[in-house]
């Protein structure tokens, strides 16, 4: 996919014909001297827009580099609320780190223990991916590439506190652990770890994820986001990607739409209070104070007619 310079100088191509494929927008720039089909380019998302960059930055790295902190989350496919704006780099030593237009080289003082290799690309191990974000990220940003890291069944507990152990800076170590501490494999996206964090800072009571519940029917099961048993009380995050993967085949998102509100009418019915959200709600108070509301009023009240499951 990625073409160098020298490459095709070495295949009989001149600086002229590059220049040209430039101007006729056959291909395009992904770092000084690297190259990629432009049609390529233009069909990729951000995430894969920055693994792209990835690949062409370690080609033009010394050997030993490799992708770390961001970047390694994304080529072990964790998901994370924000893409890199530059790559992340780590190298062996442990001075030397800087942060350029394009890339940010942490001076972690890499070993191959800490090293694997996915499709080709050098990068952090996922433990010592998940410990270094947890150092360096905000505690939001950590705790969703945490979480997803855990979900993906990527890393341990254990295995991210080993790592950091091994860490050469306690620089934000008692931050690092703070963010392990509130890991929860059991969320499922971005939005889910977000709003995990968004409740906790609120000072809401932490609800239990993704427990099936069946309906007095014994038939009907529903798998709920966020769940307080005994307030009554039902959490949905709404994000666009979770519509996309309820979607059945040949269903568009209206039919989803569709789907989802008799499945909430159903909980209604059975008595569980249901709370939904969306992206922009985790940025406003509001949702706390409702959430807290419906919570207090559920408290002493009639239980729903459902059974857990498992």
């Amino acid at each position: 996919m990625l073409l160098s310079r020298r490459d095709a100088l070495a295949r009989g191509a001149t600086d002229a014909e590059i220049k040209a494929a430039l101007a006729r927008c056959e291909i395009a720039v992904v770092r000084r001297g690297i190259y990629v089909p432009a049609a390529v380019l233009e069909s990729l998302d951000a995430t894969g827009r920055h693994l792209l960059e990835v690949r062409a930055t370690l080609l033009a790295s010394a050997p030993a580099a490799a992708a770390a902190h961001g970047s390694a989350a994304l080529v072990h496919g964790m998901s994370l609320w924000r893409v890199p704006e530059r790559v992340h780099l780590g190298i062996p030593r442990s001075s030397g780190g800087h942060v350029g237009r394009h890339r940010h080289v942490h001076a972690d003082g890499l070993t191959e223990r800490d090293v694997d290799v996915i499709d080709g690309l050098r990068c952090t191990s996922a433990a010592r991916t998940v410990a270094d974000l947890a150092r360096t990220l905000p505690f939001e940003d950590a705790v969703c590439a945490g979480d997803s890291a855990l979900n993906r069944h990527l890393v341990t507990p254990e295995s991210v506190r080993e790592s950091l152990s091994r860490t050469p800076s306690h620089r934000r170590r008692t931050a690092a652990e703070c963010v392990l501490g509130f890991l929860d494999g059991r969320s499922e996206s971005v939005g889910e770890s977000r709003s995990r964090v968004y409740l906790h800072h609120l000072g809401v009571p932490c609800p239990e994820l993704q427990v099936t519940l069946m309906l007095s029917d014994r038939r009907t099961t529903f798998r709920p986001d966020f769940l307080w048993e005994d307030e009554g009380v039902i959490g949905e995050f709404d994000g666009v990607s979770k519509y996309s993967a309820l979607a059945r085949p040949g269903e568009s998102p209206a039919d989803v739409l569709v789907r989802e509100k008799r499945r909430e009418d159903l909980l209604r019915a059975h008595g569980w209070t249901v709370v939904r959200w969306t992206w922009s709600d985790l940025t406003s108070p509001q949702l706390g104070r409702e959430l807290r509301r419906v919570l207090a009023a559920g408290c002493g009240g009639a239980r729903p007619r459902t059974t857990r499951v498992g």
